[in-house]
């Protein structure tokens, strides 16, 4: 089911916008974390249709109490978090999504951005990283709120090097500065 939904989204997505996809060689065969920049509700969609295999993201809790809806997305690799507190839950599965080797994409700031910029990281994805040791890759979505037929995609970047003695904050910091490089270059490119 998994893979014939993926198939039909990522078909319509390429009708709706014109889709531009850079810097996939940068996601790893094993573990990494996608961290994202959120506008959208397009956005893990976007993002997950055109990973290499199947990305697992966290989900605000309330999405998964819409019956159908929750099992859909449920199929598709999300799964809850309560937010605005230590959702211990969420984060030990997230941790042992990466340790098993798979994809997981999480949304820096928590909520979407409706002026487009980047806001301030949460330190759940400072904690998620440095817990788990894995290769953290920025993730800079685009375009998505511009209509139908316009560019739309997705900006993987360099996976990111962090300094020792990083505290999670810090740590989330860095993150979204490197998610607003991306953004900044590829604003002036365009």
């Amino acid at each position: 089911m998994y893979h014939t939904i993926r198939a039909i989204v990522k078909f319509y997505l390429h009708l709706r916008f014109r889709i531009k996809i850079e810097g996939i060689e940068h996601i790893p065969k094993d573990s990494c974390i996608l961290a994202m920049n959120h506008t959208s509700n397009y956005d893990p969609i976007l993002v997950g249709t055109h990973t290499p295999r199947k990305m697992y993201i966290m989900a605000k809790e309330e999405l998964f109490r819409i019956g159908w809806f929750g099992r859909l997305i449920t199929e598709m690799g999300a799964f809850p978090i309560k937010r605005g507190q230590a959702d211990l839950k969420s984060l030990k599965h997230s941790l042992k999504l990466l340790k098993d080797g798979q994809i997981f994409s999480i949304f820096i700031e928590g909520t979407r951005s409706k002026s487009g910029e980047i806001q301030e990281a949460k330190k759940g994805i400072g904690f998620i990283a440095a817990r788990s040791k894995a290769t953290v890759i920025p993730t800079y979505i685009h375009g998505v709120n511009n209509g139908w037929f316009k560019p739309a995609g997705v900006v993987f970047g360099p996976p990111i090097e962090f300094p020792d003695g990083l505290g999670h904050e810090e740590i989330a910091n860095l993150i979204a500065e490197e998610i607003r490089k991306l953004k900044q270059q590829h604003d002036s490119d365009a």
